[in-house]
Formats: C-alpha cells, sequence, structure tokens
C-alpha cells in the first residue's frame, strides 16, 4: 500500500499519494502478478483534473518523469482500462475535502528525448473509473421501464458505483418522468453501451418545481464519496456559499455597495489582498438567444384519437415561473436580484424550435419546458477565475463576488465636477454558481497549485434597472 507523503506546493504543505495499479497481465504471462507503483514528488512533473457539472464524470491527465523507460521496466500497462491511477490530494492535517479519484488509463503518450535518455516523460490520460465500469454493452433485447430516476440508480448500483441513500428526496430524487404508458418501454440499440444509456437517461428526465418543471443533474459528491441526484432548482432554492472574493485591486477604505451579497460569506477574506488575479466576464446573450433561448413547438400524434397534438411553450409565460426558482432566492445588500434575460418581442413571440419526441405528448411538453428552464439558467452571465488553488472547491456550489467599493462614488476621476455610478457591478457582483472547477498542479522549479472557476449567474444585483423586453 503506497505512503501518505508531504508536498509543499504554493508555500503550504499537502499529504498525498500517487499510485499506479498495474493489472495481471493474464494467462499468457502467469508469473507476472500486478505492480504497484508508488510515486514520489520529484517524479510527478504536472497534473489537470477537471470537475464539470454538466458531466458526472472527472477527467484529467497526469506528467510523470520516465528516466531510461523504468516505468515500463517495472509494469507494462495493458491499455484496456484494466490499469488503475489512484490520486489523493489535501492540505496537510485535513483530510475533509480530499481530491480523491480513482481513474483508469485511457491514452498515454510519450516524449523520448533523442540525446538523454534520462529526460524522458510520460503522460497518461485518466478516466474516471465508474465510467469505465458502465463501457460493458447492454445485453440483447435488455429493456427498462418505470421511473427514469430508478432506473439510472438501479444501473450504477448494478455496477458496484455508490449512490446517495434512497429516499426519493433530497440527494437522490426520482423525478416525474416514467415509462409505463403500455406498451412503452426502454429497449437501447445493440450499440448501446450502459454509460450511452445512462446519458439518455439523463436527458429525458424532469421534476415538478412550483408551477414549472426543472432537470435533474447526477454529480459525484468528494465529501460522502457517493452520486448524487438532484433538481437544478434545490441547489438554487438554499445556495451553499463556500467562498468570498473581493474584486478590488487596492483598498483605502471599506465601503457598503448594493450589489454585494447581502447575507456576507462564511469565509473571511483578505480584502487588503485580492484574491480575482485574473478574471474574464462575458455576457454573449445574442449567441445564446439565437442558439438556446427559443419558444419550443412540441409536436407527437395521438394513435389512439387519430390526431395531431401540438403543446405551445412560450418563454414569456416560463419567465416569471423560472425567476421564483432560481432568482428570488438570492438578497442582496440594496434588495432583491433580478432577472437577466431580456429578449425582444420578436424572440419571444415568432421564433420557435419544432421539438419531437417518442413519448407521450404532455410529459414531453413538462420535458421541454425544464430544458427552457435550463437554459434559461446556464446560457446567462458567465464568470471565469483563476486563484490559487484549493481542494475544497467542487462544482455545484457557489461563491461570493464581492468590492469595498460604493456602487456611486461623488467624484468621478475624469470629471471632478460629476459623479460616478458603477453599474457593471450589477453584473459581477453577487452569488456565482460554479459550473467547473479545473485543478491545475505544475511541478517545475517552484511548486504550484491553481484553480480556473467558472461560473454562471441569471441574475443581476439592485444596482441597476434590468432592460425591458418590450423593444421589437
Amino acid at each position: 500500500m503506497a505512503d501518505v507523503q508531504t508536498y509543499k506546493i504554493n508555500n503550504a504543505e499537502f499529504d498525498g499519494k500517487f499510485t499506479l495499479k498495474q493489472a495481471a497481465l493474464g494467462e499468457n504471462t502467469p508469473d507476472e502478478e500486478g505492480v504497484e507503483i508508488s510515486f514520489s514528488k520529484s517524479a510527478i512533473k504536472g497534473m489537470d483534473i477537471e470537475e464539470n457539472f454538466l458531466e458526472p464524470f472527472t477527467n484529467g491527465n497526469i506528467y510523470i518523469n520516465n528516466p531510461l523507460d523504468f516505468i515500463e521496466d517495472g509494469a507494462l500497462i495493458r491499455g484496456d482500462g484494466r490499469d488503475v491511477f489512484e490520486i489523493e490530494l489535501y492540505p496537510k492535517g485535513d483530510d475533509f475535502m480530499k481530491l480523491k479519484y480513482e481513474f483508469v488509463i485511457s491514452g498515454e503518450l510519450n516524449s523520448t528525448s533523442k540525446t538523454d535518455r534520462l529526460n524522458n516523460f510520460k503522460t497518461y490520460r485518466l478516466l474516471d473509473r465508474s465510467y469505465f465500469k458502465l463501457s460493458e454493452k447492454i445485453p440483447y433485447g435488455k429493456r427498462f421501464r418505470g421511473k427514469v430516476g430508478v432506473i439510472i440508480r438501479s444501473i450504477l448500483e448494478e455496477k458496484d458505483i455508490k449512490v446517495a441513500a434512497c429516499d426519493g428526496i433530497g440527494d437522490w430524487e426520482f423525478g416525474d418522468m416514467v415509462v409505463d404508458f403500455l406498451p412503452e418501454h426502454i429497449l437501447p440499440p445493440s450499440t448501446f453501451r450502459y454509460s450511452d444509456l445512462l446519458k439518455y437517461l439523463l436527458k429525458i428526465n424532469y421534476a415538478k418545481r412550483g408551477d414549472t418543471y426543472v432537470r435533474l443533474f447526477l454529480n459525484w459528491c468528494r465529501v460522502c464519496e457517493e452520486y448524487k441526484y438532484r433538481a437544478l432548482s434545490d441547489i438554487f432554492k438554499d445556495p451553499i456559499v463556500i467562498e468570498q472574493f473581493m474584486a478590488d485591486d487596492l483598498v483605502a477604505e471599506l465601503q457598503d455597495n448594493i450589489n454585494n451579497p447581502g447575507s456576507g460569506s462564511s469565509t473571511q477574506t483578505n480584502v487588503y489582498n485580492s484574491a480575482l488575479q485574473n478574471t474574464d466576464f462575458s455576457t454573449p446573450m445574442l449567441v445564446y438567444t439565437n442558439a438556446f433561448l427559443h419558444n419550443l413547438l412540441v409536436t407527437n400524434y395521438d394513435p389512439i384519437l387519430g390526431e395531431h397534438i401540438i403543446n405551445l411553450i412560450r418563454i414569456k409565460d416560463v419567465k416569471e415561473k423560472w425567476q421564483t426558482l432560481f432568482v428570488d432566492p438570492f438578497k442582496y445588500a440594496g434588495g432583491k436580484a433580478q432577472p437577466w434575460l431580456v429578449l425582444n418581442n420578436v424572440k419571444q413571440e415568432e421564433i420557435f424550435r419544432n421539438l419531437g419526441f417518442a413519448f407521450p405528448a404532455d410529459r414531453m411538453a413538462f420535458l421541454a419546458e425544464a430544458e427552457l428552464t435550463s437554459n434559461m439558467t446556464f446560457f446567462n452571465l458567465q464568470l471565469s477565475v483563476d486563484v490559487l488553488g484549493d481542494t475544497q472547491r467542487q462544482p455545484g456550489e457557489f461563491i461570493d463576488i464581492s468590492t469595498a467599493r460604493p456602487h456611486k462614488e461623488e467624484q468621478n476621476p475624469f470629471d471632478s465636477s460629476k459623479s460616478v455610478e458603477h453599474r457593471s457591478d450589477a453584473k459581477l457582483l453577487g452569488s456565482w454558481f460554479m459550473t467547473k472547477v479545473r485543478h491545475e498542479f505544475n511541478y517545475g522549479k517552484v511548486d504550484g497549485y491553481t484553480n480556473l472557476i467558472q461560473c454562471i449567474k441569471p441574475h443581476i444585483g439592485p444596482g441597476t434597472p434590468a432592460p425591458s423586453d418590450c423593444l421589437d
């Protein structure tokens, strides 16, 4: 068993271990048993692990020093997914939030020096072991019926993948989509693997919340080490803020800004040394509205009545219900959050996208509305932050962006006779939902660990009026 080693990264101590477990080579080489290799700090030259809220299975890369091809001399990789690479890393003495995964090796790249064989390097492409377990082919003729959330759970349990406690609510919800309308069933194509079926099932489930419908998302929880399946609106209903960042370069005096989160933050921040060193902030709404934010026309055929059924789902009818679930829970120092979904009359009234499904028309209308509420949430304001690394960050939680400057300043730096209003604060400041966290390690002359965080926010603060939708 590999021993835990202490690494100094970003001038802080981390405990971790990196272990390659080679599978046995098989009956052709009966004397070759599985080999376990533990890598030291000097052997690991770099690593990146990407966690994504929209993709339940993690992937990454690890870059290893391989002088004189020592790794091959100790362990020959099969290359069929049976070889396992285990990674575990956490701040020394604090293993509450480990960066811990079991990967299979899905690819290998060797960089060999022609002049110095001691300067060889190896790159392993890493794939979540849980996803590999789902790569088996589905038996011919196997059918699936019942609640979609129950089917998903049964597939994961069958493949020995840990899931949250089963109560139909909370950390594992079944959803409202049911495949039971006789003779309705899901019969996967002969080319489908369990991973293909799982991704299909994740797309066709929905849950009713209030007067509308929302999508459910499958995610791995590193704290409890199990998969959770939750409605998106439940995460936004009680937002868990894990960290606060300040959007100031230099701060002379702390002042209130009406766009700052009103509830404060659970994590204190050094306001004199801003954590937001590199930030990209964008609002590409035109591209999104053209591609994703359309009224939906759901069509189907009823063989019993012998007629076509059309359900029309308009954005203007869904917007207020969506606002109740995804905007109203957020409070700011100056009042309530405002929805950020600017669509002119043409987009709201005259542009449609047709959808046709194989299930009953009413259920497909609910699923289409769930897709629309999801698009209105994710295809919205975006923020990318590049900061010093922390293993406690993971997708599916919130961070706060605050500032120490006031929303309105009495003196304009370019014209002392005028005041200035920082309208951009309404967009930048507030509570952001983390959709992706990339853990990047660079073991060069100075060992470094950074996080690239991608976030979305479907609202703006109260500091400026939201544009109206009345324009043609």
